[in-house]
């Protein structure tokens, strides 16, 4: 029990938990957010269902008009049934992945680092102090929904294969890990901004920079010239 310059005894703060990790954060290290990524903005911004959609509806348009099986025969309906069997296939496993990543995964952000609880199979927790961080965006879609990336500095690295799909595309030689799938993205950007200022302030040492908003581009982020905080 800790006391204060007058002499009456305070408890002690109770100590915080970050969803799935079993120990409590450190002494003097806060919770500032921790969410879920939308199971519906996963499937349509991950794994883009809409788009699957649209692609087995057209080659199965094509095939229709193409075909020279009469429309009603025996061998028209059981190609038909196939054709229809394997989209409604590719389209339950897209929505299955994107259950199984908005279930499975929580994003976490303290005073002094972003935490990535991730994993379908193999859960595991990725620490990403901010002093690892060199810049960071937020992109936004027409839905509402959005996502933060991060850019670490050089010889810091996470395996792409840990933080899939938690990471830009195409970036496997320096992974960018994303919080996505976020209801309120320009919140959580703000409030990781705001930590990491003040974690700066703080650290004399540390420089971060930070991005401006970033534009939606390939289904990521654009990423802005940084500007130094």
């Amino acid at each position: 029990m800790s006391q204060l310059e007058g002499g009456t005894p305070t408890a002690p703060a109770a100590p915080q938990y970050i969803r799935g990790v079993p120990h409590p954060l450190p002494d003097g290290e806060r919770l500032l957010w921790e969410g879920a990524p939308s199971m519906k903005a996963v499937a349509t911004h991950v794994f883009h269902w809409r788009l699957v959609a649209v692609y087995f509806a057209g080659m199965l348009a094509l095939w229709a008009i193409s075909t020279e099986h009469e429309p009603g025969s025996e061998v028209y309906v059981a190609s038909a049934v196939v054709r229809v069997a394997l989209a409604a296939f590719v389209m339950l496993a897209a929505l299955g992945l994107s259950r199984a990543v908005a279930s499975t995964s929580w994003y976490a952000i303290t005073t002094h680092r972003v935490v990535m609880r991730v994993g379908m199979a193999f859960p595991m927790s990725i620490n990403i102090p901010f002093k690892l961080l060199e810049s960071a965006g937020v992109g936004t879609f027409k839905d509402g929904t959005g996502q933060v990336t991060m850019t670490l500095q050089k010889g810091s690295r996470i395996a792409y294969i840990a933080l899939w799909p938690h990471c830009r595309v195409f970036r496997v030689t320096h992974p960018e890990p994303v919080l996505r799938g976020l209801e309120e993205p320009q919140r959580v950007a703000q409030i990781l901004s705001q930590a990491v200022a003040s974690y700066a302030e703080a650290d004399a040492d540390t420089r971060v920079e930070r991005n401006g908003p970033a534009e939606r581009m390939n289904g990521g982020l654009s990423m802005p010239s940084p500007a130094s905080v």
